[in-house]
C-alpha cells in the first residue's frame, strides 16, 4: 500500500510540472499553430488518462501502474518535441532510450502478468545496461548517444522477439485472449498515424517519433479494459455515484469552457484549466484513498472500492491471525529450545534440541505452504514446480521414492491455474509419499491446445477400481481435488498403472476469461 501511494504521489507532482511547463509554454507562444495546439491536446489527454487510470487502479496492477509511468513520459515526450528548446533539448533526447525501455519492459509484463519467465534476468540486465550507456553517451557527443541509441533499439527489439519466439505459447495465449482489443488499437493506430502525420509536418523527424507511440497505442485498449472492470472502484465512489461523479465532470469542464469564451482565453489555456481541474479531482481521488485505507472516514457506502478494501483488509486480518498462531506456538518451543541450551553438553538433551528444532522447521514450512504456496515469479512454472517436489521429498525423509518430473522448459500456466496445478501436484504427491507403498513415482505435465494435462504414477499395490469405489469421506483430498476440477470444467481420470500401481490423469481446460479475469478484457 506504501509502494501504491509513493507513485500516486510521483504520478500527481509529475501532472503538478506538466501544468506548470504548459503554463510556461503558453505564456510565451500565446499564437499556437495546428501542431503544437494538437500537441498540447494529446498531451492533456494523456494527463488525464493518468489521472483516471491511477485512481481506479485499486488493486495495484503493475501493468498499469507501469502504463501510467508510460503515458507520463510521452505526454513530457509530446510537448517537448514541439514546444523544445535549447534548454530542454538534452532532456528530450534523453526521453527516447528511457521510453524504449519502459516500452519493452511493460509489454512483456504485459503478456506475462507480471510473472516469472525463463532467461527474464539476463534480458532486464540487458535492456537496464543498455539504457545507462545511452543515456552516458548523451553527456558525451551527439554521434555517440545515436550509436549507443541505435545499439540499445536493436538489443531491446532482439530481446523481445527472443523471449517472444521462446514463450511462444504464452504470446499465443495471450493474443488469442486479445485478439479483439488488438485489432481495434491496430485501426486506431491508423486513423491516428494519419493524424498524427499530417498535423505534425512542420516537425523535423515527425515520421520517426511516431514510433515511440506504438506500444502504448497497440495495448491501450487492453490496459483500458482492466480499468472499465474496476470502474467504480476510484476513492470518490464512496461519495459519489457513477451518475453524479459523470455530471460533476461534465459541470467542470463546461464551466472551464465557458470561462474561456467570456475572457477570450485561446484554446491552449482552455486545455490547461481542464487538465488543473482533472488534476484537483486526483488529488481529491489520493486524499481520500489514504483516509479510507488508514480508517480515517466515516463513510460505509457499499461500492466496488470498499469491496477492494475490505478484502485486503481482510487479508491483513488473515496475516495477523496467522502471525498469532505462530507466537502461540512456535515461540513456546522456542523458548524450551532456549532453556535447555544450557545443558546442551548432554547427549539427551542435545537429541531434544535438535528434535524440537526439526519439528518446528517442518512445520512452520507446512504452514506457509498450506495458506500461500511459494511461486517465485523469478522462476519459470517448471522450476517452481522442482522447488515443490524437492520440499515434499525433504518432508518425508523416511520415504526413498524416486520421482521422475518431464515438463517442457517453456511451460506457460496462465494465472490462476499456476497457483492451481501448484496445489494438484502438492496433494497427489504428497499422497504418494503417505499412501502409495512403491518405490518410483513419474510425474508429466503439459499444456497443448489450451488444456493442462497433469499425470502422476506410482508403482505401488493399490488399483484403480479400489480407489474410485472407495469412500470419498475417507479421501477428503482426492474428493475435493475431484469437485475444484469439475467446477473449472476438467476431469480427473484414475486408471492402472502397468505393470502395478495407479495413474491418476487431469485434464483442465485453460480459458481467457478466466484466467484473465482481472488482467485482460475478455
Amino acid at each position: 500500500m506504501k509502494k501504491h501511494m509513493i507513485l500516486n504521489l510521483l504520478l500527481f507532482a509529475n501532472s503538478i510540472l506538466l501544468i506548470m511547463y504548459m503554463g510556461l509554454t503558453i505564456n510565451r507562444y500565446m499564437a499556437f499553430n495546428a501542431t503544437g495546439t494538437v500537441s498540447l491536446f494529446l498531451s492533456s489527454l494523456m494527463l488525464i488518462d493518468i489521472t483516471y487510470m491511477s485512481s481506479c487502479n485499486v488493486r495495484e496492477n503493475k501493468v498499469i501502474s507501469l502504463f501510467c509511468g508510460l503515458l507520463a513520459l510521452h505526454s513530457w515526450y509530446i510537448l517537448l518535441s514541439a514546444w523544445g528548446s535549447a534548454h530542454t533539448s538534452m532532456a528530450f533526447s534523453a526521453l527516447s532510450p528511457v521510453i524504449w525501455y519502459v516500452s519493452i519492459n511493460f509489454i512483456l509484463m504485459f503478456l506475462f502478468q507480471g510473472g516469472g519467465y525463463r532467461f527474464k534476468k539476463t534480458v532486464g540486465i540487458c535492456l537496464a545496461g543498455t539504457c545507462i550507456c545511452t543515456l552516458i553517451g548523451l553527456l558525451v557527443s551527439d554521434e555517440i548517444f545515436a550509436l549507443f541509441y541505435g545499439i540499445q533499439f536493436l538489443t531491446g527489439l532482439l530481446c523481445f522477439i527472443f523471449i517472444v519466439v521462446f514463450h511462444r505459447k504464452m504470446t499465443a495465449f495471450v493474443i488469442k485472449a486479445e485478439w479483439k482489443c488488438i485489432l481495434f488499437s491496430l485501426i486506431t493506430v491508423i486513423i491516428l498515424f494519419l493524424a498524427y502525420y499530417f498535423s505534425t509536418m512542420g516537425i523535423s523527424g515527425h515520421l520517426s517519433n511516431f514510433g515511440i507511440y506504438l506500444p502504448v497505442l497497440l495495448f491501450s485498449m487492453s490496459t483500458h479494459s482492466i480499468i472499465r472492470k474496476e470502474h467504480s472502484s476510484i476513492p470518490l465512489s464512496t461519495v459519489f455515484s457513477r451518475c453524479q461523479r459523470a455530471l460533476l465532470l461534465l459541470v467542470g469542464t463546461v464551466i472551464c469552457g465557458l470561462s474561456a469564451l467570456a475572457s477570450g482565453t485561446p484554446l491552449p489555456l482552455f486545455f490547461l484549466m481542464l487538465d488543473a481541474m482533472f488534476v484537483f479531482v486526483y488529488a481529491c481521488n489520493i486524499a481520500l484513498d489514504f483516509n479510507l485505507r488508514h480508517g480515517k472516514s466515516g463513510m460505509v457506502r457499499d461500492s466496488k472500492y470498499h469491496a477492494a478494501l475490505k478484502q485486503l483488509q481482510q487479508e491483513e486480518q488473515l496475516n495477523l491471525e496467522f502471525a498469532n498462531f505462530l507466537h502461540d506456538n512456535i515461540l513456546q518451543d522456542l523458548l524450551s529450545v532456549k532453556n535447555m541450551m544450557e545443558k546442551a553438553d548432554r547427549p539427551d538433551v542435545r537429541k531434544i534440541i535438535t528434535k524440537t528444532l526439526d519439528n518446528m522447521n517442518t512445520y512452520i514450512r507446512e504452514r506457509m505452504q498450506d495458506c500461500h504456496p511459494a511461486m517465485l515469479p523469478k522462476l519459470t512454472v517448471k522450476e517452481n514446480y522442482q522447488n515443490l517436489l524437492a520440499y515434499i521429498s525433504q518432508s518425508f525423509p523416511q520415504r526413498n521414492i524416486r520421482i521422475t518430473f518431464e515438463c517442457p522448459d517453456s511451460l506457460f500456466l496462465a494465472a490462476p491455474y499456476d497457483i492451481f496445478v501448484y496445489r494438484l501436484l502438492k496433494e497427489l504427491v504428497t499422497n504418494v509419499y503417505k499412501h502409495s507403498s512403491g518405490e518410483k513415482a513419474w510425474i508429466t505435465l503439459t499444456q497443448e491446445n489450451e488444456v493442462i494435462v497433469l499425470r502422476i504414477k506410482d508403482n505401488g499395490t493399490a488399483d484403480a477400481e479400489t480407489l474410485s469405489s472407495a469412500d470419498l469421506s475417507k479421501h477428503r483430498g482426492l474428493s475435493l481435488i475431484t469437485e475444484h476440477v469439475g467446477n473449472m470444467g476438467g476431469s480427473v481420470k484414475i486408471t492402472n498403472n502397468f505393470p502395478c500401481g495407479v495413474c491418476i490423469q487431469i485434464a483442465l481446460p485453460m480459458k481467457g476469461d478466466v484466467s484473465y479475469q482481472y488482467f485482460v478484457s475478455r
